[in-house]
């Protein structure tokens, strides 16, 4: 889909993750990189998980966006922060990136046979224009035992993954079933993203002749 859509103001990317890079170049989408370097925002006691992911979403948007101001060409920041909800008999936890080897075994452990809730939050902003969305995709895991977990750490794969796995990437094999977006666990809804870039006219559909 490389001239699928054409670009209408300049796109930036507002995310180091080479994961979401691919789904828009995949697209045929011309954009640029700035990560956002600001601190993300902390949880707030009692906040709803989905409030707080594009709560994080919009805070790198915003940032970015500021650190525009120079620019004429009026460029759109497009912004995603994926997190990993479970719940059991412990509450209900937000998992974020693993901080070692350890708290990633942790964490597998915890998902390892129950289904947990993958949310992507994206934030477009642009000249006045500031626009919230998520998508959630229920994921669950496969009862693998501890040892299997171990190995999959020792990767190294999980260290940089919310939840501490990669559903792309060697933690495939921890899933046994998806319901909904394959995409959003990766971490970026692209049906809903390209939904939104053209309905605030930051792309269109390339005219066939």
């Amino acid at each position: 889909m490389t001239d699928a859509f054409s670009i209408l103001r300049p796109l930036i990317l507002a995310s180091g993750s080479p994961r979401r890079r691919a789904f828009l170049e995949g697209m045929g989408i011309p954009f640029e990189v700035l990560p956002a370097d600001c601190p993300e925002p902390r949880p707030i006691a009692g906040e709803d998980p989905r409030e707080y992911t594009g709560r994080c979403a919009e805070a790198k948007a915003r940032h970015v966006l500021a650190s525009l101001t120079h620019r004429s060409d009026r460029p759109a920041v497009l912004s995603a922060d994926t997190t990993v909800i479970v719940r059991d008999e412990r509450g209900s936890d937000i998992l974020g990136k693993p901080h070692d080897r350890d708290d990633a075994v942790a964490m597998l452990s915890r998902l390892a046979g129950r289904t947990h809730q993958v949310v992507t939050a994206c934030c477009l902003a642009m000249d006045g224009h500031v626009e919230r969305f998520d998508d959630v995709t229920d994921v669950t895991f496969a009862p693998w035992p501890l040892a299997m977990l171990e190995a999959y750490a020792d990767s190294g794969d999980p260290l940089d993954k919310a939840g501490a796995y990669g559903i792309q990437d060697g933690g495939a094999f921890l899933v046994q079933s998806i319901r909904g977006s394959w995409s959003t666990v990766v971490g970026l809804p692209l049906d809903i993203v390209l939904e939104r870039l053209l309905h605030a006219g930051v792309i269109a559909v390339q005219e066939r002749s």
